[in-house]
């Protein structure tokens, strides 16, 4: 997978970097989701974060290294938290544009879930409870997934309802769709797997619309407060 430059490489970036590809990973989320030690298809990486493939060979589809499995593994509970939180919004908000994005937005979490079992699946790997793991032990396990939304952020969405609700999910969600571009454009850097990078471009490409479009209502309804 090609890598790519970053001129602003930033101590937060840096510790990503590093859960996604050292052991911490691997144990945190080998014993959250997937089953045994990391199989053969986990292919290159060391604690040291060097996964480059041997020259003249190219990574296959089904080829994953510890940064595209800590990857997959970190958007399953990514897109599940998510679907948890646009879930909140038919019933909350005062715009029914914002109850369409919701409906957008539930559909595609739910693709990628689906994407994220095909991608293992095809490398060999059994997702076992990965998209059935409680979400608030993993946030107490696993507390640097960028964007992740806390159980106090889920529980003041909650008790909010009309434009404010619509203007503080959209402040809650425009930061998880941020976080899910930051995973991606780690990964851009330190996978090697093609699926994965085709997985990632797409969120980057998606979500950064949407975050676009989230700003756009945002500028807009602030003012009906």
């Amino acid at each position: 997978m090609g890598r790519e430059t970053d001129s602003d490489d930033s101590s937060a970036d840096a510790s990503r970097r590093s859960f996604l590809q050292t052991g911490t990973l691997a144990s945190a989320g080998l014993a959250l989701g997937l089953s045994g030690a990391a199989p053969a298809a986990a292919t290159g990486g060391d604690s040291t974060g060097s996964d480059e493939t041997p020259a003249g060979d190219a990574a296959s589809d089904t080829e994953l290294n510890l940064a595209d499995v800590g990857f997959l593994q970190l958007m399953a509970y990514h897109h599940r938290g998510g679907i948890e939180a646009a879930s909140l919004v038919p019933e909350r908000t005062n715009h029914d544009a914002l109850a369409e994005f919701a409906e957008t937005v539930l559909e595609g979490q739910r693709e990628g879930l689906v994407r994220i079992e095909s991608i293992l699946a095809e490398a060999g790997i059994e997702p076992e409870h990965l998209l059935e793991a409680d979400l608030d032990a993993v946030r107490d396990m696993v507390t640097s997934i960028p964007g992740n939304l806390r159980p106090n952020e889920l529980a003041y969405l909650q008790r909010l309802e009309g434009t404010t609700f619509d203007l503080r999910f959209i402040e809650t969600f425009a930061n998880h769709h941020r976080g899910a571009i930051q995973l991606s454009h780690l990964v851009l850097r330190e996978g090697q797997s093609p699926a994965v990078e085709a997985m990632a471009n797409d969120i980057v490409e998606t979500q950064q619309a949407q975050i676009a479009r989230m700003y756009a209502w945002y500028l807009d309804w602030v003012q009906q407060v």
